[in-house]
Protein backbone atom coordinates (compact mmCIF):
# COMPACT_ATOMS: atom_id res chain seq x y z
CA UNK A 1 0.00 0.00 0.00
CA UNK A 2 3.01 2.43 1.00
CA UNK A 3 4.22 2.18 -2.23
CA UNK A 4 1.46 2.68 -4.06
CA UNK A 5 0.97 5.60 -2.28
CA UNK A 6 4.56 6.94 -3.18
CA UNK A 7 4.32 5.37 -7.12
CA UNK A 8 1.50 7.92 -7.10
CA UNK A 9 2.89 10.86 -4.82
CA UNK A 10 6.22 10.67 -7.30
CA UNK A 11 3.97 10.48 -10.13
CA UNK A 12 1.74 13.27 -8.88
CA UNK A 13 4.65 15.81 -8.31
CA UNK A 14 6.07 15.06 -11.77
CA UNK A 15 2.92 16.28 -13.00
CA UNK A 16 2.45 19.12 -11.35
CA UNK A 17 5.78 20.33 -11.75
CA UNK A 18 4.99 20.13 -15.22
CA UNK A 19 1.44 22.25 -15.18
CA UNK A 20 1.50 26.36 -16.93
CA UNK A 21 -1.11 28.39 -15.61
CA UNK A 22 -3.37 29.11 -18.26
CA UNK A 23 -0.75 29.54 -21.10
CA UNK A 24 1.28 26.98 -22.30
CA UNK A 25 4.78 26.84 -22.05
CA UNK A 26 7.26 26.35 -24.77
CA UNK A 27 10.44 27.85 -23.78
CA UNK A 28 12.77 25.66 -22.17
CA UNK A 29 13.56 26.66 -18.52
CA UNK A 30 17.53 27.67 -19.67
CA UNK A 31 19.09 29.80 -17.02
CA UNK A 32 19.11 32.71 -19.65
CA UNK A 33 18.60 36.21 -17.92
CA UNK A 34 15.62 37.86 -19.37
CA UNK A 35 16.91 41.82 -20.03
CA UNK A 36 15.19 44.74 -18.27
CA UNK A 37 14.84 46.38 -21.97
CA UNK A 38 11.26 45.18 -22.14
CA UNK A 39 7.58 46.89 -22.01
CA UNK A 40 5.92 46.09 -19.11
CA UNK A 41 3.90 43.82 -21.55
CA UNK A 42 6.76 41.60 -22.24
CA UNK A 43 7.82 41.89 -19.04
CA UNK A 44 4.37 40.95 -17.58
CA UNK A 45 4.47 37.87 -19.77
CA UNK A 46 7.80 36.70 -18.92
CA UNK A 47 7.01 37.17 -15.11
CA UNK A 48 3.78 34.46 -15.89
CA UNK A 49 5.89 32.49 -17.85
CA UNK A 50 8.52 31.98 -14.97
CA UNK A 51 5.78 31.84 -12.23
CA UNK A 52 4.26 29.01 -14.07
CA UNK A 53 7.88 27.08 -13.79
CA UNK A 54 7.78 27.42 -10.37
CA UNK A 55 6.13 24.49 -7.84
CA UNK A 56 3.42 24.02 -8.80
CA UNK A 57 2.73 26.47 -11.56
CA UNK A 58 -0.47 24.98 -12.23
CA UNK A 59 -1.51 26.13 -9.13
CA UNK A 60 -0.88 30.01 -9.77
CA UNK A 61 -4.24 31.91 -10.51
CA UNK A 62 -3.05 35.74 -10.46
CA UNK A 63 0.47 37.35 -11.53
CA UNK A 64 0.57 40.90 -11.12
CA UNK A 65 3.67 43.03 -11.99
CA UNK A 66 3.70 46.71 -10.53
CA UNK A 67 6.41 48.96 -11.51
CA UNK A 68 9.46 45.98 -10.68
CA UNK A 69 7.28 44.28 -8.00
CA UNK A 70 5.39 41.03 -8.57
CA UNK A 71 2.60 39.69 -6.95
CA UNK A 72 1.85 35.71 -7.51
CA UNK A 73 -1.05 33.83 -5.78
CA UNK A 74 -2.06 30.32 -5.21
CA UNK A 75 -5.52 29.51 -5.89
CA UNK A 76 -7.35 28.73 -2.26
CA UNK A 77 -8.52 25.38 -2.83
CA UNK A 78 -9.26 22.63 -5.20
CA UNK A 79 -12.87 24.11 -6.33
CA UNK A 80 -10.85 27.33 -7.55
CA UNK A 81 -8.36 25.21 -9.60
CA UNK A 82 -10.70 23.32 -11.18
CA UNK A 83 -12.61 26.44 -12.25
CA UNK A 84 -9.65 27.56 -13.77
CA UNK A 85 -8.64 24.20 -15.42
CA UNK A 86 -11.40 22.32 -15.86
CA UNK A 87 -10.20 19.91 -18.70
CA UNK A 88 -7.44 18.90 -16.00
CA UNK A 89 -7.19 15.54 -14.54
CA UNK A 90 -5.93 15.79 -11.23
CA UNK A 91 -8.33 15.07 -8.62
CA UNK A 92 -8.89 16.68 -4.98
CA UNK A 93 -6.33 13.56 -3.14
CA UNK A 94 -3.67 14.72 -5.80
CA UNK A 95 -4.17 18.39 -5.23
CA UNK A 96 -4.05 18.75 -1.54
CA UNK A 97 -1.35 15.81 -1.52
CA UNK A 98 0.96 17.99 -2.85
CA UNK A 99 1.40 20.50 0.22
CA UNK A 100 1.05 17.85 2.40
CA UNK A 101 5.16 16.12 1.80
CA UNK A 102 8.49 17.42 3.54
CA UNK A 103 7.77 21.23 4.16
CA UNK A 104 6.84 22.23 0.41
CA UNK A 105 4.68 25.36 1.16
CA UNK A 106 7.91 26.99 2.52
CA UNK A 107 9.83 25.14 0.15
CA UNK A 108 7.79 26.56 -2.68
CA UNK A 109 7.62 30.09 -1.18
CA UNK A 110 11.59 30.33 -0.55
CA UNK A 111 12.42 29.13 -3.59
CA UNK A 112 10.06 30.95 -5.72
CA UNK A 113 10.45 33.99 -4.70
CA UNK A 114 14.32 33.76 -5.00
CA UNK A 115 14.06 31.82 -8.39
CA UNK A 116 12.01 34.97 -9.67
CA UNK A 117 14.49 37.33 -8.96
CA UNK A 118 16.95 34.92 -10.72
CA UNK A 119 15.64 34.90 -13.55
CA UNK A 120 14.12 38.47 -14.12
CA UNK A 121 16.49 41.23 -13.23
CA UNK A 122 14.06 43.66 -13.92
CA UNK A 123 12.27 42.66 -10.81
CA UNK A 124 12.70 44.33 -7.64
CA UNK A 125 10.01 42.23 -5.01
CA UNK A 126 8.30 39.37 -5.09
CA UNK A 127 5.41 38.58 -2.92
CA UNK A 128 3.85 34.50 -3.08
CA UNK A 129 0.80 33.99 -1.52
CA UNK A 130 -0.10 30.20 -0.94
CA UNK A 131 -3.30 29.86 1.14
CA UNK A 132 -3.71 25.78 2.10
CA UNK A 133 -5.51 23.83 5.02
CA UNK A 134 -6.93 27.12 6.26
CA UNK A 135 -3.69 28.60 6.78
CA UNK A 136 -2.73 31.71 3.94
CA UNK A 137 1.13 31.62 3.90
CA UNK A 138 2.81 34.64 2.50
CA UNK A 139 6.66 35.80 1.68
CA UNK A 140 7.93 38.96 0.65
CA UNK A 141 11.08 39.74 -0.41
CA UNK A 142 13.02 42.74 -1.76
CA UNK A 143 16.46 42.44 -4.18
CA UNK A 144 17.69 44.89 -1.68
CA UNK A 145 17.01 42.38 1.31
CA UNK A 146 17.81 39.16 0.04
CA UNK A 147 21.40 40.46 -1.17
CA UNK A 148 21.61 41.96 2.88
CA UNK A 149 20.41 38.31 4.28
CA UNK A 150 22.28 36.11 1.87
CA UNK A 151 25.60 38.37 1.91
CA UNK A 152 25.43 37.93 -1.86
CA UNK A 153 24.81 40.05 -4.32
CA UNK A 154 21.68 38.28 -7.40
CA UNK A 155 24.97 38.33 -9.86
CA UNK A 156 26.53 35.99 -7.62
CA UNK A 157 23.47 33.91 -7.07
CA UNK A 158 22.67 33.49 -10.72
CA UNK A 159 26.24 32.18 -11.20
CA UNK A 160 26.39 29.81 -8.54
CA UNK A 161 22.71 29.07 -7.85
CA UNK A 162 23.52 26.01 -5.79
CA UNK A 163 25.54 26.48 -3.84
CA UNK A 164 24.85 30.64 -3.10
CA UNK A 165 21.10 29.97 -2.84
CA UNK A 166 19.03 26.97 -3.15
CA UNK A 167 21.45 24.36 -1.11
CA UNK A 168 21.15 27.11 1.87
CA UNK A 169 18.25 28.16 1.58
CA UNK A 170 15.53 25.77 0.00
CA UNK A 171 17.08 22.39 0.97
CA UNK A 172 18.97 22.89 4.32
CA UNK A 173 15.55 22.85 7.25
CA UNK A 174 17.56 25.45 9.16
CA UNK A 175 18.49 27.92 6.60
CA UNK A 176 15.01 27.45 4.70
CA UNK A 177 13.41 28.27 8.38
CA UNK A 178 15.44 31.27 9.00
CA UNK A 179 15.25 32.78 5.46
CA UNK A 180 11.02 32.32 6.03
CA UNK A 181 11.01 33.57 9.57
CA UNK A 182 12.60 36.64 8.31
CA UNK A 183 10.68 37.10 5.18
CA UNK A 184 7.26 35.06 5.47
CA UNK A 185 4.60 34.66 7.28
CA UNK A 186 1.56 32.45 8.14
Amino acid sequence: MKKIIFIKLILSLLFLTSCSSSQENTASDSDELVSKENTEDEKLNQLKTEASRLRAGGFIKLVELNQGDAIIMYVNNYDEYKKLNPKSTVDEALFKSYWETSDAVEKALVDGSVRLMRKLDFLKKVNLVLPYDGNTYEIEVSLEELEEFTGKTIEEIRIDWDNNFSNPYVYDDNGRGEFFKKFGRK
